[in-house]
């Protein structure tokens, strides 16, 4: 079974290679129109993951919970705050030290388009799978999963050490 270990180990590897490439394919053909980017506002990651996590709340989240909820370091939650907000896509109200944000209309409309780029990119990884084929991976991929998760390994050192995503 060894050998056959190291061949799924290295066929995974090279599976993700490929996947990267094709998430950035699709990322490449939507910015190719324009959709996805903020003038002025190179960090597209916080931007996005905050419109991801304030799409999902109705009436907005406090600096604090987004801080500390959602890790966000407070400078980063500032500039992704700010492009929002400059790009009319949230509007913020100020409580004491704290401040709301809530996405406008126009922020909920971008941030379905992030949720339908991200279809796109899984269409785009596995389409070549029947619906069936995409259930027994996912149940295999999840078995994987509650292993790792169940090790006696520090990955929150392990990330911090190896620079992981």
């Amino acid at each position: 079974m060894s050998e056959l270990t190291t061949k799924l180990f290295l066929d995974i590897k090279e599976f993700e290679k490929y996947q990267e490439m094709l998430k950035c394919q699709v990322h490449i053909d939507e910015e190719r129109h324009g959709e996805y980017c903020l003038p002025g506002y190179p960090d597209r990651h916080n931007f996005h993951h905050l419109l991801r996590i304030l799409r999902d709340h109705k009436d907005g989240l406090t600096s604090d919970q987004l801080i500390f909820d959602y890790d966000f370091r407070p400078s980063e939650l500032d500039n992704a705050t700010s492009a929002l907000v400059n790009n009319n896509l949230a509007t913020t109200t100020t409580d004491n030290d704290k401040y709301r944000i809530r996405l406008t209309d126009e922020g909920i409309e971008v941030a379905h388009k992030l949720l339908t780029r991200r279809e796109k990119i899984a269409e785009a990884a596995y389409r070549s799978l029947s619906e069936n084929e995409q259930r027994d991976l996912d149940r295999i991929i999840n078995i994987l999963l509650e292993d790792y998760k169940n090790r006696d390994v520090n990955y929150t050192g392990l990330n911090a050490i190896c620079n992981c995503k």
